[in-house]
C-alpha cells in the first residue's frame, strides 16, 4: 500500500527524500484524490472533525502545540510554520525563512516557544512568535529533535532518533547529553517535573520497543516496559508517550493496542484500541484520567476513550487514505486539532444535536418494506441509534440499532399491512453520549394491500394456458405480484378439468415379471390416455411397484407418515432397533423423482421433516423408504 512506503522508511532521513516520495505518491493517487475531494464536498461523513486548512504539496505538517485554548502552532517540515489565534478554526503562515524545515514544537505559556529544526538547531521565541533566535543543540547528531518539552522557561528536554536525550537549563541556548546509547532509536519524551520523566523508542532499527524512566533528571535510567517492535516512520520508530502525572501514563507503538500504567510505570496494562490490526495507532493525547484520543496512521479514524483507555470508539475524520496522521493536540473535551500531511482537522465537540428531519417514510400510508431516510444532523455526531416500534419509543420491530453515520436504513423485512409504526432516530457522539430532548417519534401507517382475487375456471384438453403459464393438470395455483409499495397482489387460480376420467391402479410385480410384455427393473408410474368421443380424455395411471424385498424391514416399527393429506410440512416418524442407513425418495404422479435424501437411522425414535412439499402442486405423490432390510412405501395427497 502507498501509506506503508512512508511508514517503513529507514531511520536515516532527509527532507529531500520526503519531498520526492511525496511527489511520487501524489502523482499515483491524483485521480483518487480528486474523486475523494468531490465526494467529500457532496457528502461529509463526519461532523466532529472538519478540515479547516488544506495546504499545497510543499507542506508536511509534523507537530502541533497549544499553549492556551485559543493560541496554537503547527510545525511544517517543508515550509513556514502555522499559527492560529481562534482555537484552530483558522490558520495563517508565519513568514520566517529559517523555520522552513521545522519538526517538533513546544510552548511554555504564550510567550516562550521552541521549534526543533532539521539542521540540528533549536529556534526560540521569547515574544510569542514575533521573532526567533537559532541555537545549536548538537554538531554531530544526524536527527532533528523528535520531541521538545520545557518544564519552565529555563529547563527543557529534547530527544533525537540517534539514541540521545538532551537537557537545557538556560532556556534552550545550550544543551547537555543526559542519555546516549548507539543501540537505541528514541522518538518520544515526557517529563512531569524537574526530576521524573520517560523516553521511548526501539532497540536497534525496527527492533522491540521500550520505555525508559528516570527519577533524577536523566542521570540514570531504568527500563520499564518491553513491547513488540514498531514500524519505522520517516524519523525512526513510531512510538508515543503521554503522562498526566508521575503515576498515570500511556504508551503506543504503531499497533492496535495501547499500554497504560497507574503506578509510575512499574507495571503496564494492555488494552485493545481496535480489532483492525492494520490501524497502526501512532499518537495519543489524554485530557484527564478518563478522556483521551488515539490517532491511526493508515486509517481515516481517530479513536476516543471515556474510561482511561480501557475501551475505544471510532470517530471518522474522512481524511484521504494515503495521508498518515502525524500529531494531535486537544485543548478541551470539545476542542482539538489533528494533522494529516498538509491538512489540519479541527475538532468541534459538544452534545449531539437532536434536530432530526425525516425524509421518508411520510406520515401518510407507506410501503410495507420502506427505506427510512433522514437529513444529516449538524454538529458533532458520531452516529445514530434507530428504533422502530408499535408504540412511541418502542423497539419491538427494530433496535435500538447503531447505524453509524449512515442516514438511511432499508427495512430488512416487510411490515404488516394497515398498522401504525413509530420511528425514533437519536444522534450521539462518543464523548457526550446520546442526544437528549429528541421529541416525539415519527409515525407512519403501512399500506392496506388489495384483497385476493379468485379465478375459477376449467379445461378439458390440456395444456391450459393462463397469462404466460401452461398447465397440464387441474389444481389450485397461487400467483403473487409485487406492487411498487411492497404488497403481494395475490391471484388464486382454481383450475378444474371437466369430463376427464382419472383411474389409478396399484400393481406389485416381482423382479423379472413382465407387465404388458415389458419387464421393469424399478418402480414405475405408467400413464395411459384414452380419447373419448366428447373430446376429453380418460386417464389411467398404473403404479408398478417392483418388489425386491417381500418384507418390510424387521427392525423398523411404528411407521407414521402425517399429515395425510398434507399442505405444507410432511413428517416421517418411526422406531428402529438398530442403527442403519436408508434412502427416502418421493415421486410425483408421473413417477418423476422430486426428492431424495440419505438418512442415518438411529436406535430408537427417528423423525424426518420434508418441507419442500409445500412448494409442489396439488396432487398425488409416492414415497419410498429403502433400507438393506427391506422397504416401506405409500401415497401422500397434497391439497
Amino acid at each position: 500500500m502507498i501509506c506503508l512506503e512512508v511508514i517503513l522508511l529507514p531511520g536515516f532521513w532527509c527532507l529531500w527524500h520526503l519531498q520526492k516520495l511525496k511527489q511520487q505518491i501524489m502523482i499515483r493517487v491524483n485521480l483518487f484524490f480528486i474523486f475523494n475531494l468531490l465526494l467529500s464536498s457532496i457528502n461529509l461523513q463526519s461532523q466532529c472533525w472538519q478540515t479547516v486548512f488544506s495546504g499545497n504539496e510543499e507542506m508536511f505538517l509534523n507537530d502541533v502545540f497549544f499553549p492556551s485554548d485559543s493560541i496554537g502552532w503547527v510545525s511544517n517540515g517543508l515550509g513556514e510554520i502555522l499559527h492560529t489565534a481562534d482555537g484552530g478554526q483558522s490558520w495563517n503562515m508565519v513568514e520566517e525563512e529559517e523555520l522552513d524545515k521545522a519538526y517538533s514544537i513546544f510552548f511554555w505559556g504564550e510567550q516562550y516557544g521552541w521549534v526543533g529544526h532539521s539542521s540540528r538547531t533549536i529556534f526560540k521565541t521569547s515574544d510569542s512568535g514575533q521573532s526567533w533566535t537559532e541555537y545549536p543543540f548538537s554538531t554531530d547528531d544526524q536527527s532533528p529533535p523528535r520531541k521538545i518539552e520545557f518544564l519552565n522557561p529555563d529547563t527543557g528536554y529534547l530527544v533525537t532518533n540517534y539514541a540521545r536525550v538532551y537537557r537545557s537549563i538556560d532556556g534552550g541556548e545550550s544543551w547537555d547529553i543526559i542519555f546516549e546509547n548507539e543501540e537505541w532509536e528514541l522518538a518520544a519524551l515526557d517529563f512531569v517535573n524537574g526530576l521524573e520523566g520517560w523516553v521511548a523508542g526501539s532497540i536497534s532499527q525496527g527492533g522491540p520497543t521500550r520505555v525508559l524512566h528516570t527519577t533524577n533528571a536523566g542521570a540514570t535510567w531504568e527500563e520499564q516496559l518491553a513491547a513488540p517492535a514498531s514500524g519505522l516512520g520517516p524519523f525512526g520508530p513510531n512510538v508515543d508517550l503521554h503522562f498526566l502525572n508521575d503515576q498515570t501514563g500511556w504508551f503506543v507503538n504503531l499497533s492496535n493496542t495501547i499500554f497504560k500504567t497507574e503506578n509510575g510505570g512499574e507495571s503496564w496494562d494492555e488494552y485493545l484500541i481496535t480489532q483492525n490490526e492494520n490501524a497502526f495507532c501512532r499518537r495519543i493525547f489524554f485530557l484527564n484520567d478518563s478522556i483521551g484520543w488515539a490517532t491511526s496512521t493508515l486509517s481515516k479514524s481517530i479513536f476516543v476513550s471515556t474510561n482511561g483507555g480501557e475501551t475505544w470508539n471510532n470517530q471518522s475524520t474522512d481524511a484521504p487514505f494515503y495521508m498518515a496522521n502525524s500529531s494531535i493536540f486537544m485543548t478541551g473535551i470539545n476542542h482539538g486539532v489533528s494533522l494529516y500531511w498538509n491538512i489540519i482537522k479541527h475538532y468541534q465537540g459538544g452534545p449531539a444535536n437532536c434536530n432530526i428531519q425525516l425524509i421518508s417514510p411520510s406520515s401518510t400510508t407507506t410501503a410495507l418494506q420502506p427505506e427510512i431516510k433522514w437529513q444529516k444532523v449538524p454538529g458533532c455526531v458520531d452516529g445514530y441509534r434507530l428504533s422502530v416500534g408499535l408504540i412511541p419509543g418502542g423497539t419491538e420491530i427494530i433496535g435500538p440499532l447503531d447505524v453509524g453515520l449512515d442516514t438511511s436504513y432499508l427495512m430488512p423485512f416487510a411490515l404488516l399491512e394497515d398498522m401504525d409504526y413509530y420511528i425514533s432516530i437519536v444522534p450521539y457522539n462518543h464523548v457526550h453520549g446520546l442526544a437528549t430532548t429528541c421529541g416525539e417519534p415519527f409515525a407512519f401507517t403501512s399500506i392496506t394491500c388489495p384483497p385476493t382475487t379468485l379465478v375459477d375456471t376449467s379445461f378439458c384438453d390440456p395444456p391450459f394456458v393462463w397469462v404466460d403459464t401452461s398447465f397440464e393438470e387441474a389444481g389450485t395455483y397461487l400467483f403473487e405480484y409485487l406492487t411498487s409499495l411492497g404488497c403481494d397482489s395475490v391471484v388464486v387460480l382454481a383450475l378444474s378439468q371437466e369430463d376427464d376420467i382419472y383411474t389409478h391402479i396399484d400393481t406389485a410385480l416381482t423382479v423379472g415379471q413382465p407387465y404388458n410384455g415389458i419387464v421393469y427393473e424399478s418402480d414405475t408410474l405408467l400413464t395411459e390416455v384414452y380419447a373419448a368421443n366428447n373430446g376429453c380424455d380418460s386417464i389411467v395411471q398404473v403404479q408398478l411397484t417392483i418388489i425386491t424385498e417381500v418384507r418390510e424391514p424387521a427392525f423398523i416399527s411404528q411407521w407414521q407418515v402425517f399429515p395425510n393429506p398434507v399442505s405444507s410440512e410432511l413428517w416421517f416418524h418411526f422406531f428402529s432397533r438398530i442403527a442403519s442407513s436408508a434412502t427416502l425418495v418421493i415421486y410425483d404422479a408421473q413417477g418423476r423423482e422430486l426428492f431424495a435424501t440419505e438418512l442415518l437411522v438411529q436406535v430408537g425414535a427417528n423423525k424426518y421433516l420434508v418441507e419442500a412439499i409445500r412448494d409442489w402442486p396439488v396432487g398425488l405423490y409416492w414415497y419410498r423408504l429403502g433400507t438393506r432390510g427391506g422397504s416401506l412405501s405409500g401415497k401422500v395427497l397434497k391439497e
